[in-house]
Order: C-alpha cells, then structure tokens, then sequence
C-alpha cells in the first residue's frame, strides 16, 4: 500500500496554504509515495494508496468522486457554496456513505451532507494538528503581517482619496514607505496607495513600531510556482513557514491555513477579515470563526471579540491570548487520522 498527498499546482498561481494542509495530513503517514493533483483525483490509475483527504472539493467537480484506487480518510473536508450541486449529485453522495463518518471543516458542509443522509459531524481543520510535530520550544521577537484584510472603497475613488490623504498627512510619508517596501504585493506607486490602505486601518490598533518591524508574507502568488518547480519543493516551504509562524510572538492574517495552524502550534494569532464577507467565503467559516480573536473591517471602522484597550494598542509585548476551544478537536484529529493509519499496519 502506498501513502499520496494531495497537491494542487496545476492552477495559474499556488495557495500556499494548500500544502500546509498536505503538511499536516503527512505527519501521520509512514511514507510519502507522491502527490495525487485535486484536478486528477477521478484519473488517478497508479498503485492503490491511502490518503487522508482534507481540504477543499472542488475547484474542479468533474474530477470528482475520485478513483477507487484511493483509500480515502475523510476529515477537515469542505464543500463550497460554488460548487454544492455538482458534489451533491447521487454518484457523489453514495461514494461519501461507502466513506463515513465525513469529517467536515465546516458546519456548511457538514449540514448539506446530513441533509443527503451523509454520516457526518464537524471535525475542525487538520491543520490544528500541526503543533504535534512543529511546536518550537523558544520564541523570535517577530510578528508576521499574512495576507491581511486591508479594507479599500471603489478603485477610483480610493486611489485619489488615498493619495489626497498622504499628501495632508506628510508626517506619515516615510513610514508609509517603508511599510510599503516590505510588501510583497503590488509595484510602483500602486504598492503606496496599498500600504498607506493597510497602515490607516491597522495603526488604529497596532502600535507604529509593530507595523514597521513587522514582516510581511503572501500565501498566495504566482511565485510559488515559478520559484519553487515540484511539488516537494512546495512541501518544502510550507514546512519552511510553518516553522517559521512556530516561533513568532504574533501573527497577523487574512488566511485560515495560516490562522489555524498558528493555533495548533500555540502562536499568539489575528484573524481579519471583512464585516460583509461574500457566501462563498462565509460557508468556510462555520465552526472556525469562533476559534479565534477576531478583527473585523467595515464601513464604519472596525470591531474585535476580544477586549481591546484603545490607550495600550497592540505589539508583540501586548497580544490577546488565544482561544482553547481549538484544543479537543486537534486531539480528535490526531486519534482518528492515527487510527486510519493503524487499521492497515494491524
């Protein structure tokens, strides 16, 4: 028997956050035998394998259900809003009951499944998990700004609005720039107009010295495949960040597979995001919002579930505790993808 992880490089840019989640479903394998693409799954015709299938299905729903030649683990398994009537057809729903319990990332996913008669419940990210193997024992003086939600008006308006407000606020200039130096997002004086979006949002809760010694990282872009050429490689640098989040004091992001597997590795953690998130992203996030301290964007200004002192902004000496809620389902998770293994050593 072999032990395949899933990869997901064959779409014009990489989420590199996808092989964080290839990084947490590897730690419970014996052996890492290769790589099965999410656009492939239905093709699949090499040796029969195991795989512990969590993730999002699918970007490509005619790839789905998958070969038989795939011994599947379903947990931390979603279903978007984007793709429900294609993954609810009865070929799909009678390959998941040959497959229960379905572990669901979400409580969308795990309600539509219940609703097909699907034996399902909602196990929370694996990702959670990853403090199992990547925990560090010592901290850096570091925090990480992740893809964070930067609220922005109509393109237009917001570029003049924001240049006019740089030009009143000439005290802001050089801060603002090397704000925006730091970015790996945008060029020219696009990259500006981006960070002095960021820095009047976030100075209203971060102290300067936190954003502008703050490192800044994309999950993200295209670069992941043009710098990095295999799936290993992507692998690679997953491992690479997830080392890296281990040891920060805070973490700042956009992005739940960094927000959860900061979590699972003990990380001080902000989730942003928008008051006004559209359905595709809200049906992601039932059952996981609630695990994190959360800044949330509006029009009006913005609104945190914890307590934030106005007078004493945040640094990396000054960070919310995290939640422990996360804690019983990385257990489960851990027992369950253990035992998958077990079944087939036994």
């Amino acid at each position: 028997m072999e032990y395949k992880l899933l990869a997901i490089s064959t779409e014009k840019q990489v989420n590199i956050g996808d092989y964080i989640q290839a990084l947490a479903a590897a730690q419970f394998l014996p052996a890492k035998d290769g790589f099965i693409q999410r656009k492939k799954l239905k093709d699949y015709d090499g040796a029969r394998c195991r795989m512990i299938m969590n993730g999002w299905y699918m970007h490509h729903p005619e790839q789905w259900p998958p070969s038989e030649k795939i011994d599947p683990l379903f947990v931390a398994f979603h279903i978007n809003v984007s793709a429900k009537d294609a993954m609810l057809s009865e070929e799909s729903i009678s390959y998941l009951k040959k497959h229960e319990p379905i572990g669901c990332r979400d409580f969308y996913t795990r309600d539509m499944l219940r609703k097909k008669g699907v034996d399902a419940y909602f196990s929370a990210c694996l990702t959670l998990t990853l403090g199992m193997t990547y925990k560090a024992e010592e901290r850096e003086d570091k925090c990480y700004f992740v893809d964070p939600f930067i609220p922005k008006k109509k393109k237009v308006y917001d570029e003049i609005y924001n240049t006019l407000w740089m030009l009143s606020h000439r005290s802001t200039w050089n801060t603002i720039g090397r704000i925006a130096e730091k970015m790996p997002s945008k060029k020219g004086f696009k990259k500006r107009i981006h960070a002095c979006r960021f820095y009047r949002a976030y100075i209203k809760l971060f102290t300067e010295e936190t954003l502008l010694e703050a490192e800044y990282i994309s999950q993200r872009n295209k670069g992941y495949l043009s710098k990095f050429n295999t799936d290993s490689d992507r692998l690679a640098e997953a491992e690479r960040l997830v080392r890296k989040y281990a040891k920060a004091r805070l973490i700042v992001t956009s992005r739940i597979h960094c927000a959860l597997p900061s979590l699972g590795l003990e990380t001080p953690i902000i989730l942003t995001d928008s008051a006004g998130m559209s359905e595709k992203k809200k049906c992601r996030m039932g059952g996981l919002r609630e695990l994190f301290n959360i800044i949330s964007f509006s029009s009006n200004g913005f609104e945190t579930n914890f307590r934030f002192d106005k007078n004493k902004k945040i640094s990396i000496s000054n960070v919310p505790a995290n939640k422990d809620s996360w804690r019983n389902y990385a257990d489960t998770l851990i027992k369950t993808c253990k035992s998958f293994i077990a079944k087939e050593n036994s």
